[in-house]
């Protein structure tokens, strides 16, 4: 891209976009700290990473509007390491992850995406969607009364705001009331401060010193790979997306190569790595955004409201934040689902099923990605397949 062609990137009406920025963030804010909870990190993380990211990105990017932050997918990737190795695991992961973007890009990784056959692409967002539904379910079931009417509540707010209020997310809406509600009324149920207690301090550039360890440097490089693969899934179908709602074009390798610089900035200041967000990127445009101040402003506000808003985090119930997740879960699973199928039954089906499978059983969503991709050219090369 030519230095003009950027320039005029950050060219229009700096009102709208201001506002979209600030609107962006809001909508950001509730899975910023949910998805912390899933990767398992203190939701304070969650907020720089996904602040720092897109201020990042807001410079780096090539797909102008398209938002990123610590994502489901990754997410799910980045929590049996934070269980079992800790944070400094997850920094040095992210790391890597964002080194390995930066590879990918430079050697046109997106020539290979694009043989990633279209029933694994629907495979893997079924999955992740189930995935994200099923980690949910114990803030929410088994707990108390109380817990079941929040969450019902929650649901119903959530369901009433996206039918008539289209300024202010419906997430963003359900989370306010309810933590009035319960801060007012202190009901029985458990509380973001019960899993997590909130500390807010400036962060500062560092590299774990884990790094040296042999062992530990190998196990974070593996989860590296994963979660830049998983992201580089994500953040390209996204992109994809922006393309058509747009109508313009985008550089997949150099999205990715500014990926991996914003991770690499978010690892270095103590995050976790992120992938773009559909929903979110979408919300963006819808909103009029129409310049890279949108995504500026945004990451700004997120980083400013850590410290404004840091403590009112840990009054939020967790049950709110689970209905969260489970709406965004439940818009995850992939609409050409039965459509593809119906093409094909045989063939795409098995496809669909074989990659949910895989990793649901694994718990692995690259893997199951790369497995299921392989088998499907190594089948359509012995039995000649038609590639749908």
């Amino acid at each position: 891209m030519s230095n003009a062609g950027y320039i005029e990137q950050w060219k229009g009406n700096i009102v709208q976009n201001t506002l979209s920025g600030v609107l962006l963030a809001l909508a950001l804010l509730p899975g910023a700290i949910a998805f912390s909870f899933i990767a398992g990190v203190n939701p304070t993380i969650g907020m720089l990473s996904t602040g720092l990211m897109m201020l990042v990105l807001s410079l780096t990017g090539n797909r102008t509007l398209m938002v990123s932050a610590p994502s489901s997918g990754v997410s799910l990737v980045v929590a049996p390491l934070a269980a079992s190795h800790g944070l400094q695991a997850v920094i040095l992961a992210t790391l890597f992850m964002g080194i390995i973007q930066i590879s990918f890009g430079y050697f046109q990784i997106n020539k290979w995406l694009e043989l990633i056959p279209v029933g694994v692409v629907i495979g893997f967002m079924n999955a992740l969607g189930i995935l994200l539904f099923t980690s949910q379910l114990k803030n929410i079931l088994g707990i108390s009364m109380a817990t079941y009417i929040v969450a019902i509540m929650s649901f119903f707010i959530i369901w009433l705001g996206a039918q008539h209020i289209k300024i202010i997310p419906a997430p963003l809406i359900s989370i306010i009331i309810l933590t009035i509600f319960s801060w007012v009324l202190k009901p029985d149920i458990k509380y973001v401060h019960d899993l997590s207690s909130i500390h807010i301090k400036l962060p500062y550039p560092t590299i774990p010193i884990e790094i040296l360890n042999v062992n530990f440097l190998l196990i974070t490089l593996f989860y590296g790979l994963m979660m830049a693969i998983v992201a580089i899934v994500q953040t390209t179908l996204t992109a994809r997306m922006m393309d058509e709602v747009t109508d313009t074009t985008s550089d997949k390798n150099r999205e990715s190569i500014g990926q991996g610089i914003a991770n690499l900035v978010v690892g270095l200041f103590g995050g976790y790595g992120g992938s773009a967000l559909v929903g979110q990127s979408r919300f963006n445009v819808t909103m009029g955004a129409n310049s890279r101040v949108s995504t500026l402003v945004t990451g700004s506000f997120l980083l400013v409201s850590l410290f404004v808003f840091g403590e009112i985090i840990g009054h939020i119930p967790m049950a709110v934040l689970a209905t969260v997740l489970i709406t965004i879960s439940l818009n995850t699973f992939d609409r050409r689902t039965i459509p593809f199928i119906r093409k094909s039954p045989l063939v795409n089906g098995f496809m669909v099923i074989l990659t949910m499978v895989l990793i649901l059983i694994s718990n692995n969503l690259a893997l199951g990605v790369v497995i299921v991709t392989i088998l499907y050219y190594i089948f359509k090369r012995f039995i000649n397949l038609e590639r749908t």
